[in-house]
């Protein structure tokens, strides 16, 4: 389904500290304070008070305040949508940038990000609190997360495909963790909430996730729903499922990074699971990994075949296999992700 835009442009004029801790979906950050200024006006508010917190920033930007205006002109200019500043509480700051702007068609948000991202939680719960859900499902490494954007392809319009692994950028195991790193957990909240919000969907497809995705949680209404709605079962032959874990976890980051780093991170994300791997396993999945560490044999699947073959069959199958059992949920489909979509075609037409 498309991605949808809220009907304003919003300009974020808090400083970039505070959006990266709770980041507004699709605002453009252009701050009237930078980080060490706004330190600064802080501080002088707690000692001295509000007019003379005012005065220092009006006095700490007035080297800035001609390039940080032209930024919000040039955005007003370039939006065809109506533009709003928000800063935390919806008070000085963008009462401060309006009257610097000087347009009459620019507003500010009353009660600033502080009220839309209460706003959007609420609608969260709203939204989610309505939609059917439908669980894509399977083994580690069978393919979910291809298979929900190849679903993407052929859903109706009032049909979701929620990534959650895609919004929290992470693959949501112990090796799942991309170079850039995740949002903070208000941010990630934020982007998920706007995702169900703009979509309103009447259906949501969503892949079988833990509470935890890296270090963001998912929320819990959504979890329990995960936990309870009926699901898509995706069966994929092994050697598919070891040849997919390779490629996502061993040789992409190589081609970004170096074999000696991956072995590194590899051996360490290996050591976290050691209580429940056990130490004999452990043992072999590391002895075969320094196996692998040579220039001709580590970008060959069969040289990693060995070690991500046990990792599956004694960590995440079971891991997996528990969860299933535990919270007998209604199964949907089971099979091939060739016949789900046909399947899912077939059915929600």
């Amino acid at each position: 389904m498309g991605a949808k835009e809220p009907g304003f442009q919003l300009l974020d004029v808090r400083a970039p500290s505070e959006v990266h801790r709770s980041a507004i979906p699709g605002a453009l950050s252009l701050p009237i304070l930078d980080d060490e200024e706004r330190h600064a006006v802080g501080k002088c508010y707690h000692a001295k008070g509000n007019a003379t917190a005012v005065a220092l920033g009006v006095e700490l930007t007035a080297p800035h305040r001609e390039a940080r205006v032209a930024s919000w002109r040039e955005a007003v200019a370039a939006s065809e949508r109506p533009t709003t500043f928000a800063c935390w509480r919806g008070g000085q700051r963008s009462g401060i940038a309006m009257e610097w702007l000087g347009d009459p068609d620019v507003s500010r948000v009353q009660g600033g990000t502080k009220a839309l991202r209460q706003y959007l939680m609420a609608s969260l719960e709203s939204q989610f609190a309505q939609t059917e859900t439908l669980v894509i499902s399977g083994l580690t490494g069978c393919g979910k997360t291809d298979f929900l954007h190849r679903l993407r392809q052929i859903v109706r319009p009032d049909v979701l495909t929620l990534d959650l692994e895609g919004l929290a950028n992470h693959r949501g195991s112990a090796f799942g963790g991309f170079p850039a790193g995740q949002p903070a957990q208000q941010t990630f909240e934020n982007e998920l909430a706007a995702t169900i919000h703009l979509a309103a969907p009447r259906m949501t497809l969503i892949e079988d996730e833990a509470r935890f995705v890296g270090h963001v949680e998912v929320p819990e209404i959504i979890f329990n729903r995960v936990q309870e709605s009926p699901v898509m079962i995706l069966e994929t032959p092994q050697s598919e499922r070891v040849a997919r874990i390779i490629r996502e976890y061993v040789f992409d980051p190589t081609e970004r990074s170096s074999r000696a780093v991956v072995r590194q991170n590899l051996e360490k994300n290996l050591n976290k699971l050691a209580k429940r791997l056990g130490g004999t396993h452990l043992k072999e999945c590391l002895k075969a990994l320094a196996l692998a560490d040579n220039e001709e044999r580590w970008l060959s699947v069969d040289a990693h075949t060995p070690w991500v073959d046990g990792l599956l069959r004694h960590y995440y199958d079971k891991l997996y296999n528990r969860a299933v059992t535990r919270l007998a949920r209604p199964i949907a489909f089971q099979g091939s992700a060739e016949e789900g979509l046909a399947w899912f075609a077939g059915n929600h037409d």
